[in-house]
């Protein structure tokens, strides 16, 4: 694997901006089951995943965790601290082999006052993650569970760098409040249908287009 080619390729630099990144950030390894922040904690880094799939856990009063594994390459965090103050916005943890690139506070401040197209970079990241954000709070009004699902699978796989849809049946009808079974007969149907394929992590749509029908 080439970090430099990965870096360009996922979160669409230049070679300068590609070797400022390397030059001035550090590149982690994390083993599946690591974490690398925990909620409140004092952020210091943004962190620019290159390989591998991370998940957050937000930590709740009554203890019930649940891990949305929805962290791959292309989705930059700890920036919303970096931006706004504050600490970790949630415990983060390797759910497979991972690499990240992990850059100081200090250095995003110089590449955000010399460099556009870094600017560019973290504004792409939070794009992506509003629109998702927006899908879901929008889909909390769909009347229509079937349709509630596959739009939800969608944005999942749209999110991600690869397509790829890091979550399970718990963890989705985590997000669309709704109940474990009504979402399992859906996955198991779409699955049946050859529109839904398992993967490694979760599931992946065998075609864009093939949920709607």
């Amino acid at each position: 694997m080439n970090i430099r080619n990965v870096l360009k390729n996922t979160y669409l630099i230049d070679d300068k901006l590609t070797d400022d990144l390397l030059s001035r950030g550090q590149i982690a390894s994390l083993p599946k089951g690591k974490f690398l922040f925990f909620q409140e904690q004092s952020a210091e880094h943004i962190a620019i995943p290159i390989t591998g799939i991370l998940g957050f856990y937000p930590v709740v009063e009554d203890g019930a965790n649940v891990s949305y594994n929805l962290i791959t390459p292309g989705i930059i965090f700890n920036d919303v601290p970096y931006i706004l103050g504050g600490g970790s916005q949630a415990d983060v943890r390797a759910i497979s082999d991972c690499k990240v690139l992990l850059l100081s506070y200090a250095h995003v401040k110089e590449l955000m006052d010399s460099c556009c197209a870094f600017s560019k970079m973290l504004n792409l990241s939070l794009a992506r993650k509003q629109r998702f954000c927006l899908t879901l709070f929008n889909l909390r009004g769909e009347k229509d569970k079937l349709v509630k699902i596959q739009k939800a699978l969608e944005a999942i796989s749209e999110v991600t760098n690869d397509g790829a849809i890091p979550v399970n049946i718990g963890v989705l009808a985590s997000l669309l409040n709704m109940s474990r079974n009504t979402v399992g007969q859906f996955i198991s149907q779409a699955i049946a249908n050859n529109e839904l394929a398992k993967s490694s992590f979760g599931y992946r749509l065998v075609a864009k287009t093939a949920l709607a029908a």
